[in-house]
């Protein structure tokens, strides 16, 4: 079965409606059979006071790179405006910390927890750990005390950028390339399987199946210093390849790859196909053959997380899976997504 039709059937079986019409597409995608999935939402604002009164404990993965800090930032402004006191505890990308942010909320009479943490099989015992709230997950899985998951259509994120990337290769080279290189993060499971099966699969639509795999683990979460270690490797292992297609989990894996290629002079060797879109990170959307991303808007994931959880507090029924509406961004149309990039 491939990715498209594994998510397809779960939206058949969860029944949602969908609200895919929002979201920017190329037409020939559309054409080609790649729809949003039925459970992507809509952003909206947040209610002022809907959340007074509540505390919320929110387990981030680890501060300091671009997506969580714009995460952070559209979390703690949301919480200003709900009313609500937004309790952080930063994981730093590692499951025992995670496991100590849990403890930790289970002291401080939490209302609901956010948790984002990298390692899905580290999952059941942190729950087992924290306090019997509601609990949003954010982007990995958190079984078994997940109330929803917010976050990546991942399998639709991988497939419209796997679209794009063999859109490009076949108006450009007639579908021929050396290698594909995936820097994936193995720790997370499902959503790892979903989004890097996904940029395969749109691939495969407009060039065959994906020739010359090379997966490259780079740790929980995706980390640019394991993606870099082992780009280098894997590209002096390459040493006459000139196209190698070069696909990541998320913008930091990708920045690892482009300075393991500068270190060899051989950026030009890099064709680039990411997940998210940081407008600051001009390295990468600058790069020699950047071709597309999907992006997440992580600074808005605040806007499905709160109403969500706040109306589970309460008691009130919400949707197990609540995904973002995506877009595919490229140097054609950055600056109409993103106005403020400077790249």
């Amino acid at each position: 079965m491939t990715y498209t039709k594994m998510i397809r059937r779960l939206a058949m079986v969860l029944g949602l409606a969908s609200l895919g019409g929002s979201l920017l597409m190329p037409a020939m995608a559309q054409d080609a059979g790649i729809t949003p999935p039925a459970e992507v939402a809509a952003f909206g604002p947040i209610e002022p006071g809907s959340g007074a009164g509540l505390t919320i404990g929110f387990t981030q993965l680890g501060l300091g790179v671009p997506f969580t800090e714009a995460l952070q930032q559209g979390m703690e402004a949301a919480a200003t405006t709900a009313g609500v006191k937004l309790v952080t505890c930063d994981s730093k990308f590692d499951a025992a910390a995670a496991l100590d942010c849990a403890r930790q909320f289970r002291t401080q009479n939490v209302d609901g927890l956010v948790t984002f943490q990298a390692d899905a099989a580290a999952a059941a015992n942190i729950c087992a750990e924290g306090p019997q709230v509601p609990v949003i997950a954010i982007d990995i899985e958190q079984q078994p005390c997940q109330t929803a998951f917010v976050g990546a259509a991942n399998a639709y994120a991988g497939e419209i950028v796997g679209y794009a990337l063999g859109q490009y290769f076949k108006e450009n080279f007639d579908c021929q390339y050396d290698a594909w290189v995936s820097l994936e993060s193995l720790a997370v499971g499902v959503v790892n399987d979903l989004r890097m099966g996904g940029m395969r699969d749109g691939f495969a639509k407009v060039c065959g199946d994906v020739q010359n795999l090379r997966v490259i683990d780079t740790g929980a979460g995706g980390q640019a210093d394991a993606a870099q270690r082992q780009v280098t490797d894997t590209l002096t292992a390459l040493p006459g390849a000139q196209r190698i297609i070069t696909v990541g989990i998320n913008e930091d894996v990708v920045t690892g790859a482009l300075a393991a290629a500068r270190s060899q002079n051989r950026t030009d060797a890099l064709y680039i196909g990411a997940q998210n879109f940081d407008p600051r990170n001009c390295q990468i959307w600058t790069a020699p053959h950047f071709i597309a991303t999907a992006a997440y808007f992580p600074e808005k994931y605040a806007e499905l997380v709160f109403p969500n959880l706040i109306k589970a507090i309460k008691g009130e029924t919400i949707a197990k899976q609540i995904l973002v509406p995506h877009e595919v961004i490229t140097k054609d149309n950055m600056k109409q997504i993103y106005p403020e990039t400077n790249c």
